[in-house]
């Protein structure tokens, strides 16, 4: 069986891309169709390096440039014949549904995150939803959680059979081991030499992951909690809010409490998550954060705002604190696993539980595999 792949390699998306194929049967045969400006490691499936084409695929919308990756993606199916097309996020998920309806192909899409949601601009929500609509196609959307799964059924229009749900998965995070660092890598281990007792965030500076709400709670926690530190991780691409939170921080006089780090080597932020105190994200909407699932994987507790995504996840007083999008309520209950360990330990332990049961890639690949052959029969 031949599957495509066709989304940018950045990001949390490599991630996915990345974590699906090298756990992937080794009877699949994959082509990765990724973005011109993307500069990703090679993904290795089977013990080698899987063949990669790029095409014109950027992240901002652009007539020109979308329509000529529309027909660069078309030209590649018909040389390569894929089995079935599975495309990735907002324009990726374009790009390939066109692509794939055009040429008769089976296709699946993962939203990661409607793109409607990014946005609290009504008319450009509309208009995304409104694509989301007419690019349906005979496409089989298959989220990427429950919470994406109901959406696709009831805001997009797609029918209940036509919408799967593969539940994101990742490996064990706590086995990971530290390679050898990159340039920058190294110097942002530098930067957190000296931090301790810390709670850790992993996102860029964003409308998604609402890192100036983020900082709005540090605000509150410091007044009581001087002595915690915070460190984001994951500064570096598309990051559309980091001057605004870096001028925040410094009007708050934050400097010594709050750590901006760029993208880093996947295994050194894991590192690093191992020595947080515990795991907290004031997203505004997620698909199903891989994040989350890592700090889960390292039985770290979770504060998470009670949005599509995290709620996928986090159960409230099981493995974390799932609240209400707001400062005082994330505060609140940032300020509460400071003070309790008993109760960071009690909600890690659960976490780690939740993860080895429903989101561990070992266990669950094998349900993405049926499904790829249950589309491509369509």
């Amino acid at each position: 069986m031949k599957v495509m792949m066709l989304g940018q390699m950045v990001g949390g998306l490599d991630i996915y891309i990345r974590n699906t194929i090298s756990y992937a049967d080794d009877n699949i045969d994959y082509l990765i169709v990724k973005g011109e400006a993307d500069n990703n490691k090679p993904v290795i499936h089977s013990g080698k390096a899987v063949r990669e084409i790029s095409i014109s695929l950027y992240r901002a919308l652009n007539p020109w440039k979308d329509i000529r990756g529309v027909f660069q993606a078309i030209k590649i199916i018909r040389n390569e014949k894929p089995n079935l097309v599975h495309c990735h996020s907002a324009k990726g998920g374009v790009v390939g549904r066109i692509a794939a309806w055009r040429c008769g192909i089976p296709c699946a899409y993962t939203p990661h995150a409607f793109s409607f949601l990014c946005s609290d601009s009504r008319l450009k929500s509309g208009l995304f939803r409104l694509i989301e609509r007419m690019t349906k196609f005979k496409t089989y959307v298959l989220a990427c959680g429950e919470s994406e799964r109901e959406m696709a059924i009831n805001e997009v229009g797609y029918r209940s059979k036509s919408a799967l749900c593969w539940s994101n998965s990742v490996p064990d995070a706590s086995k990971e081991v530290m390679t050898e660092l990159n340039e920058k890598s190294r110097e942002s281990l530098q930067m957190m030499e000296n931090v301790t007792n810390f709670v850790a965030y992993i996102g860029r500076p964003s409308y998604q992951k609402n890192t100036l709400l983020w900082l709005e709670v540090i605000k509150m926690v410091h007044s009581v909690h001087p002595e915690v530190k915070f460190v984001l991780f994951g500064c570096g691409f598309y990051a559309p809010e980091l001057d605004e939170l870096k001028a925040k921080i410094s009007e708050y006089g934050l400097q010594e409490s709050v750590l901006l780090l760029p993208w880093l080597q996947h295994d050194l932020t894991m590192q690093k998550m191992k020595e947080s105190l515990f795991y907290m994200t004031p997203a505004r909407y997620e698909g199903l954060p891989l994040t989350v699932l890592e700090a889960m994987s390292m039985g770290k507790a979770i504060v998470a705002s009670d949005v599509p995504g995290n709620r996928d996840c986090v159960k409230d007083g099981v493995n974390g604190r799932l609240v209400a999008l707001t400062v005082e309520e994330l505060a609140k209950a940032t300020i509460e696993l400071i003070e309790k360990p008993e109760l960071r330990e009690k909600y890690g332990k659960a976490a780690r539980e939740m993860f080895e049961r429903d989101f561990l890639i070992d266990n669950r690949i094998g349900a993405l595999m049926e499904t790829y052959r249950e589309i491509a029969k369509n």
